[in-house]
């Protein structure tokens, strides 16, 4: 997500990518929204909303995006993140 900065609680970020949350429940899709609890060096522990509950996700930041980012950088940074996948 880039400098340490970006990483204040509470922050509200897009996942780039599918993610399972920690206690192996439902899978998150590409594009939920999710909150910021707090950050561990490159990971990130998230809150994402699931059926009227939040579940706990831990992940690389690389695989989340700042809600101030446009839908077209999003979706410019799925492209990407796709390529170097594939």
């Amino acid at each position: 997500m880039g400098a340490e900065g970006d990483t204040a609680g509470g922050e509200v970020v897009y996942l780039l990518t599918e993610l399972r949350s920690d206690e192996r429940g439902p899978v998150h899709e590409i594009g939920s929204r999710a909150r910021l609890i707090g950050a561990d060096g490159d990971r990130l522990m998230l809150a994402v909303a699931c059926g009227g509950r939040e579940e706990v996700v831990t992940c690389p930041s690389g695989l989340v995006a700042l809600q101030g980012r446009s839908l077209a950088a999003r979706r410019r940074l799925l492209r990407t993140k796709a390529r170097t996948v594939a």
